[in-house]
């Protein structure tokens, strides 16, 4: 079993430019019509992703994988992974 990694992220709380990228991102992959569950049985060494969008009166969550999940999901899931990556490579304060 491999590590997990969580990450929330608000987009009130992140520069402009970011913020609009990740809101582009999640419109061009038609987030919200994304069946919730695209998991298939697991493959050795890949990744599982849980994406879950709160926008207002909108929630919706999407469990996938790499194999599983489509075309259109990737760039958001790419990202998301950078986004998380460089949140857990900062130190903690102290």
């Amino acid at each position: 079993m491999g590590r997990e990694t969580e990450t929330n992220i608000n987009l009130n709380e992140m520069p402009d430019d970011e913020s609009q990228q990740l809101q582009r991102l999640i419109l061009e992959t038609n987030f919200f019509n994304i069946p919730q569950n695209l998991i298939e049985p697991s493959k050795h060494d890949e990744f599982e992703y849980t994406i879950t969008v709160d926008a207002g009166n909108s929630h919706h969550t999407v469990h996938t994988s790499d194999s599983s999940a489509p075309e259109s999901l990737r760039p958001l899931l790419e990202k998301l992974s950078a986004i998380a990556k460089e949140g857990n490579s900062q130190s903690p304060a102290v």
